[in-house]
């Protein structure tokens, strides 16, 4: 299953038009105010990318982050340069649905709580396969897949995604849709359980979690994978600079929210800017939410690095997006990011000539 269609089925839709007249954006916007989008599509050919990149440099778009691996990246990049607009490789990082190379290796997947491999039982959608990051040869991996594609000419940067453990608690927007009540953590979404981590963690700490009559209580336990997930995005990001290239992140909402859902540490990340998903529809919250967990982002991250906000274009109007516009621009965001470009309808692009 696409990540489109899993958030499709989250209940959020297709994206809907307004069909009432444009209004005249208000906000006021610097030229530092940068803009980016998601986008791909290996059927692309060279004059497809032309017409696209065309279209989003007249828009005001400084970058785009850019899926479907070296076999769209070979023909987006020179594009993307002729054009004058950085981009950056979107790559997946610990949730590898069909990937061949792991798959020979089913001892690489994530172990939930109640004992089952993310490889054959998967937590919520199907395309869910997570592989576990505290074991070494899992880091090498991720590792050197990464570095394969930063060494790609013409390349600015990475952009690292689903750079997480799986949801042990989905935002509140999303319970309905699996008939839960996410009020706690359940072991079988509650991630890695495996010996390595296990055995790691006991050497460090002198027990096992899984003696503990409830482990999701163990600030220890928990502190564990933050940081192994922080290692990894560390050693990744080394890498990156190594080479004199640029590392970012799509990351949950705010960092409270990302450690309690998902084990993301990200204000800890050695990034050079970060792209936290203010989906304010996930959430449950109105629209203002986009400024709030904006705000919390900067604050957390104290002027370390940039902030670019993300916003979902699905089932939104032109009216919500330039809502959303005008809130991040009351905050010290580095700008907005889009998800996606295959969403950007003609009436939205109006919004974002202003």
């Amino acid at each position: 299953m696409k990540k489109r269609n899993f958030l499709k089925t989250l209940g959020l839709g297709t994206a809907a038009l307004w069909t009432a007249p444009l209004l005249t954006s208000c906000r006021t916007e610097s030229k530092s105010f940068k803009q980016w989008v998601w986008t791909g599509g290996v059927e692309k050919t060279a004059e497809d990318w032309d017409k696209e990149f065309e279209g989003l440099k007249q828009l005001g778009f400084y970058g785009v982050l850019c899926g479907g691996g070296k076999q769209v990246l070979e023909k987006a990049i020179p594009v993307a340069k002729k054009h004058g607009l950085a981009i950056h490789a979107w790559l997946w990082t610990m949730n590898r649905p069909g990937d061949a190379t792991a798959q020979n290796h089913p001892e690489w997947y994530a172990v939930s709580r109640k004992g089952n491999s993310s490889l054959d039982v998967r937590p919520y959608v199907d395309y869910y396969q997570w592989l576990c990051p505290t074991k070494q040869p899992v880091q090498e991996f991720v590792f050197e897949g990464m570095m394969e594609v930063c060494d790609m000419e013409g390349l600015d940067g990475i952009q690292l995604d689903y750079v997480r453990y799986c949801d042990v608690i989905l935002p509140r927007g999303l319970w309905s849709k699996y008939d839960l009540v996410q009020d706690h953590e359940m072991a079988e979404y509650d991630f890695c359980y495996c010996e390595d981590c296990r055995s790691a963690f006991e050497a460090k700490q002198g027990y096992d979690p899984l003696s503990l009559e409830d482990p999701s209580q163990d600030q220890d336990w928990k502190q564990f994978r933050y940081d192994s997930i922080t290692h990894l995005v560390n050693k990744i990001a080394q890498g990156v600079h190594e080479r004199g290239k640029q590392i970012s992140a799509s990351v949950f909402a705010t960092p409270d929210l990302a450690r309690k859902m998902v084990r993301q540490d990200w204000d800890h990340w050695d990034l050079d800017f970060v792209f936290p998903m203010v989906y304010y529809q996930f959430y449950d919250e109105p629209i203002d939410f986009m400024k709030r967990a904006t705000e919390e982002g900067l604050e957390a991250l104290n002027g370390k690095i940039p902030l670019y906000t993300a916003f979902y274009l699905a089932d939104k109007t032109p009216k919500q997006l330039q809502e959303a516009r005008r809130l991040v621009a009351q905050t010290q965001a580095a700008g907005m990011a889009y998800y996606d470009y295959e969403l950007l309808s003609e009436d939205m692009r109006e919004i974002l000539l202003d």
